[in-house]
């Protein structure tokens, strides 16, 4: 049997193939069981690999991981020129009954209309892990802080776990097993203290304070992120897009254009453009022009060595000036 499982959770992804390796070969050891990076290695290696049985075995799975090949969007590899997608083909078209291979994709955006995907759907068995909506989410949250840690978590510190893993399997392991070593009664301000927020949150927190005029608590926030090992270029690069947001907005709205029409537009969500929207009465449109430059020249001169980057990120907020 051939398997493609995808979706944008990693750890969800090495569940579901623990579980069809515990199904199929319980008893496994290095000669029945070989993992294989696909981004690394050539097909025509794991293929080789899935068509050979060693003597004393009756069965064996080969994992194919990362597979870049069946996303939408191929990104260049160094070893495409020489990938031989035939002979993967032929696999697909005539399976091994002595082997399972397991393909894995970390991304949902997964070429469907491609030739191997149509053969995977038609030949072997397809397994897409979608991302969970607000209300999946905190109930899987809830779920999983029982079965996995045995934990009782209060309505709102699960509302605010749920928040800050937004969706993030990986992320919420690592939040949990903090938290299960702290209490194993979850609190709302056990949350606070022990699990941060998504980064893009808190950058998102750090734009609100600039064109609020907060300056001192923008730089209380990055100094607090500076402690969870946060790079100033990172930051510099998701305020940038938050500006660019913002410019966008404000030429819209200034040429007539409705919430609706603006949110259309972007391609966001209403109530975001009707915030950005209001936001353009705190700051000037010369200010953002302003601030997308220095952005710029700081993350040029970060990256060039020429200033301390966290000492100059810290003067940037310091420094930033609302028209």
């Amino acid at each position: 049997m051939v398997y493609l499982i995808y979706g944008n959770q990693t750890p969800s992804i090495k569940s579901r193939v623990k579980k069809i390796i515990k199904e199929n070969l319980p008893d496994n050891d290095e000669m029945n069981l070989v993992k294989f990076d696909a981004s690394n290695v050539l097909i025509q290696e794991w293929i080789d690999e899935a068509n050979y049985v060693p003597l004393g075995y009756e069965h064996k799975i080969v994992i194919a991981d990362n597979c870049y090949f069946l996303l939408k969007s191929k990104p260049k590899n160094k070893i495409e020129a020489d990938q031989n997608y035939g002979e993967l083909m032929n696999f697909l078209l005539h399976p091994s009954e002595d082997c399972d291979l397991i393909l894995t994709v970390p991304s949902l955006a997964v070429a469907t209309n491609s030739d191997i995907y149509k053969t995977i759907k038609e030949t072997g068995k397809i397994i897409e892990i979608p991302d969970l909506d607000q209300n999946g989410w905190k109930d899987g949250v809830r779920r999983y802080c029982f079965e996995n840690a045995h934990l009782k978590i209060d309505n709102d510190a699960l509302n605010e776990l749920a928040d800050r893993t937004a969706g993030d399997v990986a992320l919420l392991q690592t939040s949990v097993a903090k938290l299960s070593l702290y209490t194993d009664h979850v609190r709302y301000e056990d949350v606070i203290l022990m699990v941060v927020r998504p980064l893009e949150d808190n950058t998102f927190l750090i734009f609100n304070y600039l064109i609020n005029g907060k300056n001192a608590d923008a730089v209380k926030l990055f100094r607090d992120l500076r402690v969870s090992n946060v790079e100033p270029v990172t930051l510099i690069m998701m305020l940038g897009n938050q500006f660019r947001l913002l410019n966008q907005v404000f030429y819209l709205f200034k040429n007539g254009r409705t919430d609706d029409e603006i949110a259309k537009e972007l391609n966001i969500k209403p109530i975001r453009a009707q915030i950005l929207r209001k936001n353009t009465g705190l700051v000037s449109e010369k200010a953002i022009h302003r601030t997308l430059n220095d952005l710029f020249e700081l993350d040029l001169q970060i990256k060039s060595g020429l200033v301390d980057r966290f000492y100059a990120f810290e003067l940037f907020l310091i420094n930033f000036k609302r028209k």
